[in-house]
């Protein structure tokens, strides 16, 4: 059976993608920033490292680190032993520098490639030390990450015990820092991963679900392919393989368009031995030596391992025992040098069966017995139950946090209800107090207005009885001026001829005086002023070329009065109110089509 694929925590930086996690403010904008300047869009892995490389060696301290790491994470999960190099000097230019945290980060990362590169007991002893710098730097969200990757170190040793312990213990300060999404999927991840391993598959595909939905939600594809790839290998091991060989062939694509190459070795591993269950033992050949091929290219030793493993125990089937034998050889030597004891397991058990068939029953014997003690110690009963009490004791820790949290939020709504009550209880004398406000405001404002009405009636007769004092006046003024003119006009005739003429010219100018007296025409304003206020001022601010004896026209105008009256009132002719009707239009920039009288009534 093949190992399910396990999610670190790496600071900064999450698989081929710009994704960063928990990193501070400034080191953030650093990044992004750089990669505005250096990247638009998605490019390939070569084009981000050569617009790396050409910046890098200008740049000076934490920048220079990080830049150092972003070319080692392009290679970490497409070519591992390449980025190594760039990891080192990460490392180089952080002791150098002395700074803590990047010392602590810097040294996580090295964690992450022995992890990588199948150096478990290497990464194993790195984490310890990376968590007791983060927990030196009280950097709790760092510690947790440190215990997830330590974890899946101790898995790959095949410490499953203390494996799932760790992981437990980094679940939980996740969830009490209230932690990422992501990173608490990781943990589910992880853990599901544990679970598939001694079989307790139900559970195990439980995490795997609660992973992918957090996943899915957050589009981190690449994170919903491996989990999907280990829904499959569930599958497997439930002989379900039309369904996991559907998961499997599903992903092989999208780690092909990613260049993820041990991903995709462990694909084809996979699926390989799917076929050899189904005796379609060429086909499975075919897809173990194309993973053989690309994991002994890409230094996942481990990986290597389980691919030779899996060829010898397709040889076993085909009863080439020699030549299985050879590749167990090589299995076992592999599983020594990498520490990876619960792959070991299947090896000795396909090297006894290969020294069986070649008839060599003491060498099958001791392999088998050596078979069997590394199960118990590792997959026995007793681990096994300790192992399911860690899940069941998480669980009823959860359960009682969750129990304390219900009854908190109990205590708060009834809390909130005895409140709500008392609010209510308020909320009704204050209602009563605004209803009797409410009337006395309602019954002051009817009294105001009544009032208001009192005065506006008032006012309305008062206007109603100036306009009325006003054409009167008007219809006055016009009415004297009229008989005045008459009787100037029948004096001119008694005048001619008329040896008397100089006293019928006195009583001529006496009427003279008379009509053009100014003191009729401001008496006739200060009526018109009462009426119509700010007509004269608001004539004046829209048309300022207006004269005076314009401004009196559109005075007798307002009023409506005709040309007779108004001539009469100008002491004019009829024809003289006409012309003067003229020049105002001009100094007015009327049309032919817009009425003066209309526009004056207006204003």
């Amino acid at each position: 059976m093949s190992i399910s694929k396990a999610s670190l925590n790496v600071p900064f930086f999450k698989k081929n993608i710009n994704v960063y996690l928990k990193v501070d403010n400034l080191i953030y904008f650093i990044v992004l920033i750089f990669l505005l300047y250096a990247n638009s869009g998605h490019s390939q892995n070569k084009k981000k490292v050569d617009s790396l490389l050409k910046v890098v060696q200008t740049q000076k301290d934490t920048t220079q680190i990080i830049s150092y790491a972003m070319i080692w994470v392009e290679y970490l999960y497409t070519d591992p032993l390449a980025s190594k190099p760039y990891l080192d000097s990460t490392i180089v230019l952080a002791k150098r520098l002395k700074n803590e945290d990047f010392i602590a980060r810097t040294t996580n990362y090295l964690g992450v490639y022995h992890n990588m590169t199948s150096q478990y007991e290497k990464s194993d002893s790195i984490y310890d030390l990376v968590i007791e710098m983060y927990t030196k730097l009280g950097d709790t969200t760092q510690v947790s990450y440190a215990l997830n990757n330590k974890a899946n170190s101790l898995r790959s040793l095949g410490r499953f015990k203390e494996c799932l312990e760790v992981h437990m213990k980094s679940l939980k300060l996740k969830e009490e820092i209230g932690d990422t999404e992501e990173s608490i999927a990781a943990s589910y991840w992880n853990i599901g991963n544990i679970h598939g391993d001694i079989e307790n598959y139900e559970i195990s595909n439980e995490y795997y679900n609660k992973a992918k939905t957090i996943y899915q939600k957050l589009n981190l594809y690449d994170d919903v392919a491996t989990i999907n790839v280990n829904l499959a290998l569930n599958l497997k091991g439930q002989k379900e393989y039309e369904e996991a060989k559907s998961l499997l062939f599903e992903a092989v694509p999208y780690y092909k368009e990613k260049n993820y190459n041990n991903d995709l070795a462990g694909a084809y591993d996979n699926i390989g031995w799917i076929y050899a269950q189904q005796d379609s033992l060429d086909i499975a050949e075919d897809f173990y030596n194309k993973a053989l091929v690309i994991s002994k290219r890409y230094g996942e030793t481990s990986l290597i391992g389980l691919n030779l493993r899996h060829l010898g125990e397709l040889y076993n089937k085909k009863g080439d025992f020699r030549k299985a034998l050879n590749y167990m050889k090589d299995a076992i030597e592999n599983a020594d040098e990498t520490g990876t004891r619960k792959k070991k397991i299947g090896d000795l058990l396909e090297i006894s069966k290969a020294y069986a068939g070649l008839g060599r029953f003491k060498k099958a014997y001791e392999y088998h017995t050596e078979y069997h003690e590394l199960h118990d110690e590792i997959l026995g009963e007793e681990n096994i139950e300790k192992m399911n009490e860690l899940e069941v004791q998480y669980q009823s820790e959860k359960k009682e946090k969750e129990l304390i949290i219900k009854q908190n939020k109990i205590k708060l709504l009834e809390e909130r209800k005895q409140k709500a009550e008392n609010q209510k209880v308020f909320l009704i004398i204050s209602l009563l107090g605004l209803i009797a406000l409410a009337t006395a405001i309602v019954y002051a404002l009817r009294q105001k207005m009544k009032r208001n009405k009192v005065e506006r009636e008032k006012l309305d007769n008062s206007l109603q009885f100036k306009e009325k004092e006003l054409t009167t006046h008007a219809l006055h003024l016009a009415h004297k001026n009229e008989v005045l003119l008459d009787l100037k006009s029948q004096l001119k005739e008694l005048k001619s001829g008329n040896p008397n003429a100089r006293s019928y010219q006195k009583v001529i100018n006496t009427i003279n005086l008379d009509i053009n007296n100014d003191s009729n025409w401001e008496q006739f304003r200060n009526y018109f002023e009462d009426v119509h206020k700010d007509f004269n001022s608001k004539v004046m601010r829209n048309y300022p070329e207006v004269s005076n004896n314009d401004l009196r026209l559109m005075s007798l105008l307002k009023m409506n009065l005709s040309s007779k009256e108004i001539a009469n009132i100008l002491n004019i002719s009829i024809e003289g109110v006409k012309k003067a009707r003229y020049r105002l239009r001009k100094k007015l920039n009327l049309s032919t089509e817009e009425s003066l009288q209309e526009l004056v009534i207006e204003l």
